[in-house]
């Protein structure tokens, strides 16, 4: 199960790199009016940023965001459910390393609140004129930062989910059911 989580995961991240690249210079050039966002998960920072890349001109930059941004949802999901189906499929032990995955689904809902309340401020902060939001701004940071919290946070989520659809298994059909089998 492991292999399949990473050999998936390896896949995914091959596919953005790619995607990304066919981006050429677009991938590392700032983008002008960028309103800072922080969680690529939330509805308003894919918002933010492709209405950023149109309003500049940049549709195939945007498509191909929208585009990852959707395979990145994908993968998350798509492991969560192949993590919950290998549990009840057939045989297994536990996989998660529970300290790992409390630290990542941990710092995934401190982003997600942090991203919540932060988003006044940075609504207020948007209106003051900086000098420069070079790195922020460039889409390959986007890409970079989607596609890695994405593998990550599908891979542990995987096995989680597995750990988690294993011990509701065992609980309800009981472990001598199992072994008997």
């Amino acid at each position: 199960m492991r292999r399949l989580v990473i050999t998936f995961c390896g896949i995914y991240l091959a596919a953005a790199a790619l995607a990304a690249a066919t981006t050429g210079w677009g991938l590392i050039e700032p983008v002008p009016g960028y309103r800072l966002s922080l969680f690529w998960m939330s509805p308003d920072t894919l918002e933010a940023r492709i209405d950023a890349l149109v309003a500049t001109h940049r549709i195939f930059e945007a498509q191909v965001y929208a585009g990852l941004h959707a395979v990145s949802w994908a993968t998350v999901l798509s492991l969560t459910l192949v993590g919950a189906l290998r549990a009840l499929v057939g045989p297994s032990e536990p996989l998660a390393n529970i300290r790992s995955t409390a630290i990542v689904m941990g710092g995934l809902a401190g982003l997600i609140l942090m991203s919540w309340l932060a988003q006044p401020i940075l609504d207020q902060a948007s209106r003051i004129p900086s000098p420069t939001t070079a790195l922020s701004s460039m889409p390959g940071y986007w890409i970079f930062g989607m596609a890695l919290s994405a593998a990550i946070t599908a891979g542990h989520l995987s096995l989680f989910v597995h750990d988690m659809v294993l011990a509701a298994k065992k609980r309800w059909i009981g472990a001598d059911a199992e072994a008997a089998a």
